[in-house]
């Protein structure tokens, strides 16, 4: 007969304990339920209290969670009833320590299981201690308990509720496990500064993605996903490269040039079907076909498309122009006077002549893909944009004059203008002017690519991530406020330099003009990074740019800016009472000095400041971080398809040299130029890799209809104040979204990429 005592006998003499263990993520497409059986999980409460003699509460004995199994590819929960001798004092539950002794395999080693927070309910009342990290067990044979083990923390701490700031007011056993954990993870999360060919942003000290701590790893849905496009684009590729191969050992190779922009669209749609394309994606890539050569296009993709960080109001003519302004036709600027123009605040411009400095033609592979060794042309481009007065407002703005030079190989400038409107297609002025456009878009496709979505919204926000997991604990505040913001940020970012523009495998090298030379064209984009750039409201004002109609990223990024500005106030309310809070954080000063040095070191810190010393400067500088990781990426990377994908509109890469002066073009020399078929499917795979959200992604707004999930749920702000705050600002983006909804209302091509349920809350792909 069992002698154990009865629960309501226990219930007298213990503190019961219920404890909540949360495993796993949800994602909308759950794969096969997969359980993880490897270890015991053990969780002590209030570890260190015993030594601590301020401490107002003590430390348990370990709650073992034994025999229990655990979900890994969703969401799942597992509770434990533990009855606790009131003559312990274990009391509140203000910390949890949790490790796993694990079974034995054949090679000492088990898989780290996923841990999304511990909930313990004791006295009635809810504590909850957000995890949202990997855990593993010692190695077999191994007595180094406070070692990494498989990539992991050997065990974890947590703090309830919304976390704290400040380590002197704290017990001295939280302080303690703070430190412990902060000391070990920080020896997880190194910097490496290898700057082989000029300075570039400071990033993680691994060369292999699978050499990254597993919680600097992406979550296992995302991998498959990542993988299996890889595997496909290659797939689609590899036939028509091998065609090339068996024809040129017959004889010659065939040229598959497009012949004319009809050809191409027919293309189009076949190779869009071929790498997978969403049906949304191949009709907007068909529209853009329809209306790319006109001017107002032109000038709509400028302010609407991918990259226009570039863009500046004209206050006074550099030498840039000096040579073509006065050859501009009155036409063109509706027969005012050019000065009259600049004074208006009429005149725009966009200079990547200085970003594509010293960087090479490409083509090194172009035989490899085409059965041809080619020339992929660098040419440095810039152009000018005139706001109208006399044209309907959403064709205001239109290209004026554009600046060619072919630098790497000695060729003077030369200025191409837009011809009369009633010249026709076939002219050699009309084709001339296209001609000049496309190398335009060529240009601005390499300075994109590397400048504006990877230096800026890629290895920038890649220093936030590595100088956030070294220097704040996971129970500080700024840290849950952060970790959802930066998830998968350093993971693929160490995917990129292992599989994407790594000198071996460089997959731009494929299909884009600077391809070949990327190391040097980071360097340049590099040097263009600014604090004051990411500063939203300041950065279009200094630009000159609150005048430009229908700029459409400018509007929502102001309204996103607006509503992560006052979230983020909210948020620093919680925790920092006044400005002399935010000084003696030193948790946070470290963060922000890490950012500076070596986070930017070569770049004298970026404009990014090395400490903070107000509330109000630190809501700002949050504000940034959020902002870039989510929105700006969002802004820049997910109309690719739309805009990069129809080749004519903008080549990756072109096989003749910009046109002299005096040159005659034809239609069949921009065919001629544009790149082949294997280069524009290379192009279209990338494309379709880089421009898709992972299939784990959280966004400010939920659609279930899309299968989108919301930001809750994967917050670390777990105090009921914290969640109120989230749950205003997505009422708030929520009104947003709207917003955007009836403005793209009967629209030719909606410009909804930056509605708040197409954000995703961090940066993965």
């Amino acid at each position: 007969m069992d002698s154990s005592p009865s629960r309501a006998v226990l219930a007298v003499s213990s503190d019961v304990y219920r404890v909540y263990l949360h495993t796993g993520f949800d994602f909308p497409e759950k794969g096969t339920v997969k359980k993880w059986d490897q270890g015991t999980i053990k969780i002590t409460i209030n570890p260190g209290a015993n030594d601590d003699p301020k401490a107002t509460v003590k430390q348990s004995d370990e709650l073992v969670m034994k025999g229990m199994k655990y979900d890994i590819d969703n969401e799942g929960t597992v509770d434990l009833e533990f009855f606790v001798d009131k003559e312990k004092g274990v009391g509140e539950p203000k910390l949890v320590k949790i490790e796993i002794e694990g079974k034995i395999s054949s090679c000492g080693c088990v898989d780290p299981l996923y841990i999304r927070e511990v909930d313990i309910v004791w006295n009635q009342v809810i504590y909850r201690f957000p995890i949202h990290n990997y855990l593993s067990s010692v190695c077999c044979g191994s007595s180094e308990k406070d070692e990494p083990q498989h990539g992991c923390a050997p065990y974890l701490y947590a703090q309830s509720g919304g976390g704290s700031v400040n380590h002197d007011e704290l017990e001295g056993f939280i302080k303690t496990a703070r430190d412990k954990e902060l000391n070990i993870i920080k020896s997880m999360v190194p910097w490496e500064r290898e700057d082989r060919v000029g300075p570039i942003c400071g990033y993680v000290g691994y060369k292999k993605y699978n050499d990254l701590p597993r919680f600097l790893q992406f979550r296992q849905a995302w991998i498959d996903a990542f993988a299996s496009s890889i595997i496909e684009g290659s797939s689609n590729l590899l036939p028509a490269v091998h065609f090339n191969y068996v024809s040129e050992y017959y004889g010659k190779a065939l040229e598959r040039d497009f012949k004319s922009f009809a050809d191409y669209m027919e293309c189009f749609v076949y190779m869009g079907e071929k790498v997978g394309w969403k049906k949304t994606d191949i009709k907007d890539g068909l529209k853009v076909g329809h209306i790319f050569q006109q001017d107002p296009e032109f000038g709509r993709q400028i302010i609407q498309g991918p990259n226009s960080t570039k863009l500046w109001k004209v206050e006074e003519l550099s030498e840039t122009w000096k040579a073509g302004i006065d050859k501009i036709p009155s036409h063109v600027i509706d027969g005012e006077d050019i000065d009259t123009v600049i004074s208006d605040g009429r005149l725009y411009e966009i200079k990547n002549s200085g970003t594509l400095e010293g960087v090479k033609h490409g083509g090194k592979l172009s035989k490899a893909l085409t059965g041809y060794s080619q020339t992929w042309y660098v040419t440095h481009a810039d152009v000018l944009l005139f706001h109208s007065k006399a044209r309907p407002e959403e064709e205001a703005f239109v290209p004026v004059l554009i600046r060619l030079e072919n630098k790497n190989d000695g060729e003077p400038e030369t200025f191409w203008y837009p011809p009369e409107n009633d010249v026709h297609k076939e002219d050699p002025t009309y084709l001339a002017w296209l001609f000049a456009k496309m190398h335009f878009r060529c240009a601005d496709w390499g300075v994109y690519s590397i400048g504006t979505h990877y230096a800026r919204a890629h290895a920038q926000n890649e220093v936030f991530a590595i100088s956030m997991y070294r220097n704040l604990s996971s129970s500080h505040p700024l840290f849950r406020l952060l970790k959802p913001h930066f998830q998968g940020i350093v993971g693929v970012n160490c995917q990129a330099r292992e599989s994407l523009i790594a000198s071996d495998q460089n997959a731009f090298a494929k299909f884009m003009s600077s391809g070949d030379d990327l190391p040097q064209l980071l360097v340049n984009c590099c040097k263009e990074l600014h604090y004051d750039n990411m500063v939203v409201p300041t950065d279009f004002e200094t630009r000159g740019l609150k005048d430009v109609p229908n700029y459409f990223f400018r509007d929502d990024c102001e309204a996103l800016w607006e509503i992560l500005l006052n979230y983020v106030q909210e948020m620093v309310d919680l925790s920092y009472h006044d400005d002399k809070t935010v000084t003696e954080d030193h948790e946070l000063q470290h963060f922000v000095k890490e950012i500076s040095d070596p986070g930017f070191k070569g770049f004298g810190g970026a404009g990014f400041p090395d400490s903070l010393t107000s509330k109000e400067k630190l809501v700002e500088y949050l504000t940034v971080l959020i902002f870039n990781v989510s929105c700006f990426h969002t802004g820049v990377n997910f109309q690719i398809n739309k805009y990069l994908g129809y080749v004519p509109n903008a080549p990756p890469s072109l096989r003749t040299p910009p046109p002299k002066q005096d040159d005659v073009i034809t239609m069949d020399h921009i065919m001629q130029s544009l790149p082949q078929y294997e280069c524009a499917l290379a192009a279209m795979i990338s494309l379709e890799v880089l421009g898709n959200f992972s299939p784990i992604e959280r966004f400010y707004v939920e659609t279930k209809a899309e299968h989108k999930l919301g930001y809750l749920g994967e917050n670390m702000a777990v105090s009921e104040e914290q969640e109120g705050c989230i749950k205003r600002m997505v009422v708030k983006m929520e009104g947003l979204r709207d917003t955007i909804t009836k403005r793209n209302e009967e629209k030719y091509l909606a410009y909804n990429v930056l509605s708040p349920q197409n954000i995703p809350i961090t940066t993965q792909t």
